[in-house]
C-alpha cells in the first residue's frame, strides 16, 4: 500500500465540496435533459418541488434503465408556471415526457446527485404528446376500436343513466341540474372517481366496470374543464379499449374546448362539457317523446282517414244501390207494364184458338163415337170377358161370343172357325 502522504484525505464536507466544485468544471452551467416525470411531489412548508426524471417507462411495471432526482424551488416554479400558461395548457405531472433545462449539482449535506431544473421547453412535451396519440389513434383505428361504440343502438327512452365523475364537483352539479330541469324521470347510478393525477386512468376504467354491471342504457363520463396535463389520462391506451370495447354507449362531457381527448374519440358521443352531455341525454328522451306522440297522431289520423273512407264508400254504396235499384224497378214496371199490354191483345187470340182446338177435339171425338160408326151397319163382337175380337185367331170352337148391333145385341156359340 501507498504512504499515506501519497493518498488524499478529505473529510464529508471537503469531499462532497470537491465534488461540488469537479461537477461545475466538468458540465457546463446549463444543459437540456429529457426523460419522464415520475414521484412528483411538491413540500408544502417550502413551496419546492421534487421528482424524479427517468427514462420512459414502455411497460407498466417496468424499473427505470436511469434515474435522476430533480429539485425545482418555489421562485423558480412559478416563474415556470407562468411562462407554461402564456405559451400553452401544460403543467407539471405525473408521467408526462419533459425536456427541462438544468445543472448537475451535489448536495454535500444529504450527499445526493441531483439536477436543478431552472426552466422547461413546452413544445416538446406537447409535440410528444401529439405523436403519442396519434400513434395510439392509427392502432385503435387498425383494430376496428373508434367506431366500435358508436355503432351501439341507444335503448329508448335512455333514463338509466350511469355516471363516472367527481362527486361533489362542478361538473357534477352541472350535470345533474340540467337533468333535474328537464323533468324526465332519470335515474342516476354514480361512481364516485379520481378525474386526474396519478392512476385516474385505471380508476375511471374501474368505475366503467362497476358502473356497467348494474345494467345501465347509457354511461357518461364527465369532468370540468383543465389543463392538457390535467387530461392526460383521457388520452391512455388502457382506457381507451375499455370505452371502445363497452357492451353499452358511453357518452364523454370532459370541458376541454381547444382538442378531442381519445376517450372522446372512442366514445359513443362526445360534448365538450358536462351540461351539453346532460343536455344531449334530454334531448334523446325529447325525441323519444315526440316521436310517440307523432305516431299518436298517425294512428288517428289513419283511422279518421279510414273512418271517412268507409263511409265515404258506405254513401257511394247507398247511393250506387239506389240508383241501380230504381233503375231495376223501374225497368221491372215497364216490362210488367208491357206484359201487360201484351197479355190483353194476346188473349182474345188465344181463347179463340182454345176455342177452334176444342171444336176439333169435339169433332174427333164424334167421329170416333162406336154408336156412330154402328149405325153405319158396323158392329162390335165381343168374348164373354168382354173383349173385343178383331181376329178369327182369337175364336176357338164353342166359345161364346156377344155381337153388338145398333139396335141389340145377339150371343153366339161357335161351332166352326173358318181362316
Amino acid at each position: 500500500m501507498s504512504s499515506d502522504h501519497e493518498i488524499p484525505s478529505f473529510s464529508v464536507l471537503q469531499l462532497g465540496t470537491f465534488l461540488r466544485e469537479g461537477l461545475s468544471s466538468l458540465f457546463p452551467h446549463y444543459f437540456w435533459i429529457e426523460g419522464q416525470i415520475s414521484n412528483l411531489r411538491t413540500v408544502p412548508k417550502s413551496g419546492h418541488t421534487y421528482f424524479d426524471l427517468i427514462d420512459p417507462i414502455s411497460e407498466q411495471g417496468a424499473q427505470p434503465m436511469g434515474k435522476f432526482s430533480v429539485a425545482l424551488w418555489k421562485s423558480q416554479r412559478s416563474e415556470i408556471n407562468k411562462d407554461l400558461d402564456k405559451q400553452s395548457d401544460l403543467i407539471l405531472a405525473e408521467d408526462v415526457q419533459v425536456k427541462i433545462l438544468a445543472h448537475l449539482d451535489f448536495w454535500p449535506p444529504g450527499g445526493r446527485l441531483q439536477l436543478i431544473m431552472h426552466d422547461v421547453d413546452p413544445q416538446f412535451t406537447l409535440g410528444h404528446l401529439a405523436q403519442e396519440k396519434e400513434k395510439l389513434l392509427q392502432t385503435l383505428k387498425e383494430e376496428g376500436l373508434i367506431d366500435k361504440n358508436k355503432l351501439l343502438p341507444i335503448p329508448s327512452p335512455a333514463l338509466k343513466i350511469g355516471l363516472i365523475t367527481s362527486l361533489g364537483s362542478a361538473a357534477h352539479a352541472d350535470f345533474c341540474d340540467e337533468l333535474s330541469k328537464s323533468n324526465f324521470s332519470f335515474h342516476v347510478l354514480e361512481r364516485d372517481t379520481r378525474m386526474q393525477g396519478e392512476g385516474s386512468a385505471d380508476d375511471i376504467r374501474d368505475g366503467l366496470q362497476v358502473v356497467a354491471s348494474y345494467k345501465p342504457d347509457v354511461i357518461a363520463i364527465i369532468r370540468g374543464g383543465g389543463s392538457t396535463s390535467d387530461l392526460l389520462s383521457f388520452d391512455t391506451e388502457s382506457l381507451a379499449r375499455a370505452i371502445a370495447e363497452s357492451t353499452i354507449p358511453i357518452f364523454t362531457g370532459i370541458g376541454h374546448e381547444i382538442d378531442q381527448s381519445i376517450s372522446d374519440t372512442v366514445a359513443h358521443t362526445s360534448y365538450k362539457t358536462p351540461t351539453a352531455c346532460a343536455a344531449g341525454f334530454v334531448n334523446i328522451v325529447e325525441n323519444f317523446v315526440e316521436k310517440i306522440f307523432v305516431t299518436k297522431s298517425n294512428i288517428g289520423n289513419l283511422s279518421q282517414n279510414k273512418i271517412s273512407l268507409a263511409k265515404a264508400e258506405q254513401t257511394n254504396l247507398y247511393s250506387r244501390t239506389t240508383t241501380i235499384a230504381k233503375a231495376s224497378l223501374l225497368h221491372a214496371n215497364e216490362n210488367l207494364k208491357a206484359l201487360k199490354e201484351r197479355t190483353l191483345l194476346t188473349i182474345p187470340n188465344i181463347i179463340k184458338n182454345h176455342e177452334n182446338k176444342l171444336f176439333a177435339f169435339e169433332a174427333q171425338i164424334k167421329a170416333l163415337d162406336p154408336k156412330r160408326r154402328l149405325a153405319q151397319g158396323w158392329s162390335i163382337t165381343r168374348n164373354k170377358d168382354g173383349e173385343i175380337i178383331s181376329s178369327t185367331n182369337d175364336l176357338f170352337i164353342n166359345d161364346e161370343i156377344v155381337t153388338i148391333f145398333e139396335n141389340g145385341t145377339v150371343k153366339s156359340t161357335i161351332n166352326e172357325v173358318v181362316k
